[in-house]
Formats: structure tokens, sequence, C-alpha cells
């Protein structure tokens, strides 16, 4: 029998700096989503200075028995950061489709593209056992590069012993956008079905992430005698506030019927 995500939203923050924890209820208990992100430097608008960034993502508890809920979006706002991707090399998803071809995959995409890279930790779980745990561990590394004007390449490689037996494009090329509001940073990543409740493409399939380390780079390139950052500070006095919503289906055709969203909040140090 389904299980279907009740519409609400809690938060309580940790005691450790600069972590929170958001816990979206399920039938049966609640599953817990943690998030953070560690961004040192201050600058201002007029003065911005390079940084890198990590960003760490994850589940931080499940109902007893089960993995989490399929994620369709993760959307995250940070203060006081700006990017300057327009200067960059890119990276699209037909450059990466074109590489697989040759087998090269994300080894085709221009040098100066690659923005952030990373682990994940998912677990694979029987859809029709819906959220029946523990499953089988894939472990994957995650890619990110600069795709045009506002836009975020990703990509996974793995291998059949690391993800159970799914190898490098089972799941394909996928697209986030980055844009600047208010003074803040906002990176929406929409998870499609080949990496979250279909994973593979296999029909059967739930990809549950128990955790993700991914960390942006401190790269620069020049352009019109300047040299810019891909990601910058432009302030933080004391501490630098984010937010991670995090969207959950339970589905394997997720609508507004079987979503849900729960949404970190907390600062973390300049």
């Amino acid at each position: 029998m389904r299980r279907k995500l009740v519409a609400i939203t809690a938060f309580m923050c940790l005691f450790a700096a600069g972590t929170a924890y958001a816990a979206t209820p399920v039938t049966g208990g609640p599953n817990t989503y943690t998030g953070s992100f560690t961004a040192h430097g201050k600058g201002s608008a007029s003065k911005p200075v390079a940084i890198s960034m990590t960003e760490q993502l994850g589940m931080g508890s499940t109902t007893a028995g089960d993995v989490g809920a399929p994620l369709t979006d993760i959307k995250s706002t940070i203060a006081g950061v700006k990017t300057y991707g327009q200067y960059f090399p890119k990276c699209t998803i037909g450059q990466i489709d074109a590489g697989a071809a040759t087998g090269k995959w994300n080894g085709v995409c221009p040098k100066g593209s690659l923005v952030a890279s990373g682990h994940v930790q998912a677990a694979l779980v029987n859809a029709t056992a819906n959220l029946a745990g523990p499953g089988s561990p894939c472990s994957l590394k995650l890619w990110v590069y600069n795709g045009g004007v506002g836009k975020l390449t990703y990509f996974f490689t793995t291998s059949p012993s690391r993800c159970d037996g799914l190898s490098t494009g089972a799941a394909a090329p996928w697209q986030g956008t980055v844009k600047q509001a208010g003074g803040k940073l906002i990176n929406d990543v929409p998870e499609p079905a080949d990496v979250s409740y279909n994973a593979g493409n296999l029909n059967s399939l739930y990809g549950s992430l128990q955790n993700e380390t991914l960390n942006w780079l401190k790269v620069t390139v020049k352009h019109g005698g300047k040299t810019y950052p891909f990601l910058a500070s432009t302030g933080c006095h004391g501490s630098r506030a984010y937010s991670i919503a995090y969207t959950a289906t339970t589905s394997t055709s997720p609508s507004a019927a079987n979503e849900s969203s729960a949404t970190v909040s907390g600062t973390s140090g300049c």
C-alpha cells in the first residue's frame, strides 16, 4: 500500500552550528532531512571576494524499516553569494550526451566548465515495495558544470560494483538553474525520474538520497581584462543565512497528491 506524505513542514535547529533539520511526517513516523552550507569570505557588493563553498544534504532519519521518499526537487538559497557563470566555459546536456557515443561522457566537457564535484550515497529500493528498506547501496560521483547563463549541468558517474549493477549513463545529465534575488543566490535542481523515482529508467526502483557532499570550486576566469570567480561573497555580517527546500514523492508518477515539502534553515559563519 502506498504511503502518502502528509503536507506538513516542521522546522527545528540542531545544536551544531551551521546545520539544521527539517521533518516531513509520513504514515508511521517522520522522515528527517538535514542540510548545511559553508562559505567563508566577507566581501561587499562593490568588492566581491572569491569563495569556495561546501554543501551537505541528506536524510537525518526515516521511519523505522523504511528509506526516505525519492526527491523531485532540491532548492537552495544562500545569502551574500553571487555567481559570474556568464563568463565561464560551458558544458551542456547535449555535449555530455554526445560524449556517450565514444564512452567519454562528461570527459568531453571543456576545461574550466567544471564548477563543483562531490559524492552521493543513495539506497535503491523496489518501487512496488514502496519505501521498505534498507535497499541496495549506490555510491555515485556528482559533477556540476556551468551550463550557460543561469544554468548548471549535473551528471552522475558510477560503476556496477558501486551501484547495484548500474553504470555511468543509467541516469542522463540534467539541468538546474541558478539566479540572483535580493542579494541571495538561488539554486533550483529538479530531480528527474532516472535519478530519483524511476532510478536508472528501470520502472521498478526508487533512488533514495542518504547523504551528499558537494564542493563548489574556487575557480576563476579572465574576461575583458578582469578576473572573475564562479562564486563570490558580496557580504557577510557575522553569519550567512541559508535554506534548503526538499520536495519528495511516494509515486513513480509525481503529482500534488503524492508530494510534500520540508525546508531546512540555518546560518553558517563567514
